[in-house]
């Protein structure tokens, strides 16, 4: 049955206590499941291994609190998803893509390498979407057959930023018309390119769409296969492209069996994993199953893609430890990115598909390098922007534009990105270009930037987007005005003020040794895959004293802190806050922090400090062979309530 879940906590925090030093935010707990709640979760558990109390609330927290809703949450199976008739048009997608299969037909793929369907510069960190999903196609079309019948598939496209711009490329229209082509296959692309579609339409190329990008006009498509239309009834809208090209590889298997080789779908599950991690799409439900099942293909060294493999290795990767979430949106995703922003695109395409070793080690080297360079200048951004962001964060201002001519338009939406995580505000990064600039918007929850980004239309050359990320065009010399028409609009919205840090649940690390924190660590892999929409769980502790001034690492941009409890509490064996915490990019917070004390670093070993932390498994090595399996991640801190 499924269980109401009585609250004995407020989701709210108190604004009388300070905000967080390292995110600038109050702390809010999340509401808290009662006692009773956990009990019968207990009583219905059905599980042949023991679980805590601890795990429970945070099941519960997360809204899985019904027997049949657990069992598939620990015993995920392809079982499991949902039927893909249930999008709607699946069935013409299918009836289309079947009968150029029976007549032989010319089939094309354009994929895309932003994550908004228009031409503006977005400049997302969602690119590998669309070029999982051009790879997953292609194999698809390789595989696909009735019999001795199948199509001839062209080489996949995706565009050009420098060449092609955004969206649908009109020039490969003409070039796919003058090859022969009757049937295009657009994935992450295509929702609302009516003029291109009709384009293809007029020269007799019918196009199915896999996109799940809104859109105000149905272009016209043969089918428009997407979560995310307005007269969707399909269970999950959290799909990405790459997922919805796996829905429709689903749903081909199931309309006619045989026509794509039995363990076809479960040989591209590591591309629709890596498509959503990358594409920050909710991992839940079905997108759960997916990610998880993917994530098991790059742990199966002999069969793993070899353009993946060759990531790992590159990215670090390669030491036998298990391959997470995490690792594909920090490690892996970044270097197929690079080569879309300041690269040569088809590398990222070339490397996923390839399979001779010479290629694959060039291909991995060249997206490493390239990102090296993306690094590079995105450091160099990020710290100006945010010396530019200071005082407009200090006065109060809702949001963030900001505006140069030194940064490259590749970068600025990651940027945006690190600028919202920063300071947790609506964020505009704008890279002037003479008389005309781009730029790339990333937002909070609960404000709609694309939404925003209308009221200020008439500032703009052209602009498109959706809620969280969105990008446009402008005059450079209307920026001033557009960015005091963006903070008036944002100044009206209810939301505009600092998203609270939630955190999960206490955890009295000052009576806890270091093996009951490795224990813990093991039983919350039991929530993997963590990322959006499944956040890995925050804890607080409150009460702690700095044992010595931070340690810096990485030239400044990091810490490393050491607390103790106010009283050595007695435990058995080696004490939990005998570990250090490690905080990344929390350098500068802490010394702007540190300058206000009256006693400067000093009086900082005299307060009292609240955590909020979090921790998983350490993948460090170090050279002295003392290697440590627990990481514990330092989130925020902020003086206790009695300092």
């Amino acid at each position: 049955m499924q269980i109401e879940m009585p609250l004995n906590a407020r989701p709210t925090g108190d604004p009388s206590e300070p905000v967080g030093i390292l995110t600038g935010r109050p702390w809010q707990s999340r509401p808290q499941p009662m006692d009773e709640t956990i009990d019968v979760m207990r009583r219905e558990l059905p599980l042949d291994f023991s679980v805590s109390d601890q795990l429970l609330s945070l099941l519960a927290i997360r809204g899985l609190t019904d027997g049949r809703l657990l069992e598939g949450y620990f015993y995920p199976s392809l079982d499991q998803l949902l039927d893909p008739f249930r999008l709607r048009e699946m069935d013409l997608a299918v009836a289309r893509m079947l009968q150029a299969v029976h007549a032989g037909e010319k089939v094309a793929v354009h994929g895309d390498f932003d994550a908004v369907d228009i031409e503006v510069a977005v400049n997302s960190d969602f690119d590998v979407d669309g070029i999982t999903g051009c790879a997953l196609l292609t194999e698809m079309l390789r595989n696909l057959r009735l019999g001795d019948r199948r199509v001839e598939a062209l080489p996949a496209f995706i565009p050009d930023r420098a060449q092609d711009g955004y969206g649908v490329a009109g020039r490969m229209i003409r070039e796919w018309a003058a090859a022969g082509v009757t049937l295009l296959l657009a994935v992450d692309t295509g929702a609302a390119a009516l003029a291109e579609i009709e384009q293809a339409r007029d020269a007799g190329i019918d196009v199915i769409v896999l996109d799940h990008h809104i859109f105000d006009e149905r272009p016209p498509a043969v089918a428009l296969v997407n979560p995310r239309r307005d007269d969707a009834t399909y269970p999950n809208q959290e799909l990405c492209g790459v997922a919805v090209a796996f829905k429709f590889a689903q749903a081909l298997a199931q309309a006619e069996a045989g026509c794509l080789p039995e363990r076809f779908l479960d040989s591209v599950l590591d591309l629709v994993a890596l498509g959503l991690v990358a594409d920050q799409m909710a991992l839940v439900g079905e997108n759960r199953i997916l990610v998880r099942k993917g994530l098991a293909k790059f742990a199966d060294r002999l069969r793993i893609r070899p353009g993946l493999a060759a990531l790992l290795k590159v990215s670090g990767l390669d030491r036998g430890f298990p391959v997470t979430a995490a690792d594909l949106a920090y490690q892996i995703a970044p270097r197929l990115n690079a080569c879309g922003r300041i690269g040569r695109v088809m590398t990222a395409l070339e490397l996923l598909l390839a399979r001779d070793p010479v290629q694959v080690h060039a291909l991995a080297q060249e997206a490493d390098r390239t990102n090296t360079r993306r690094k590079q200048a995105d450091l160099a951004l990020k710290e100006e922007a945010i010396d530019m962001a200071i005082p407009y964060v200090e006065r109060g201002d809702p949001g963030l534009v900001l505006a140069s001519s030194v940064w490259h338009k590749g970068v600025i939406g990651i940027g945006a990105a690190r600028l919202v995580e920063q300071f947790q505000l609506p964020t505009i990064l704008i890279a002037v270009e003479g008389d005309e600039a781009r730029g790339s918007a990333r937002s909070v929850a609960h404000v709609d930037v694309k939404a925003i980004l209308d009221c200020c239309g008439q500032y703009l050359i052209r602009h498109g987007g959706h809620a969280q990320a969105a990008g446009m065009t402008i005059r450079s010399a209307d920026i001033p005005d557009f960015r005091r028409a963006f903070l008036a609009v944002l100044r009206d919205e209810p939301h505009c003020g600092p998203i609270p840090e939630t955190y999960d649940l206490d955890l009295p690390l000052v009576s806890m040794t270091t093996q009951d924190v490795a224990d813990q660590v093991s039983e919350l892999e039991q929530m993997e895959p963590f990322g959006a929409g499944n956040r890995k769980p925050v804890f607080r502790c409150q009460g702690l004293r700095l044992t010595r001034h931070p340690t810096v690492l990485g030239g400044g941009a990091h810490l490393r802190f050491s607390l103790r409890g106010q009283t050595s509490a007695p435990v058995d064996g080696m004490p939990a806050l005998s570990r250090d915490f490690i905080s990344f990019g929390s350098g500068k917070a802490w010394r702007r922090a540190m300058a206000q004390l009256p006693g400067r670093e000093r009086e900082a070993l005299d307060l009292s400090w609240d955590i909020l932390f979090q921790i998983g498994r350490s993948t460090f090595r170090p050279r002295n062979g003392n290697y440590d399996p627990v990481q514990q991640l330092l989130v925020d801190i902020r003086p206790a309530r009695e300092s």
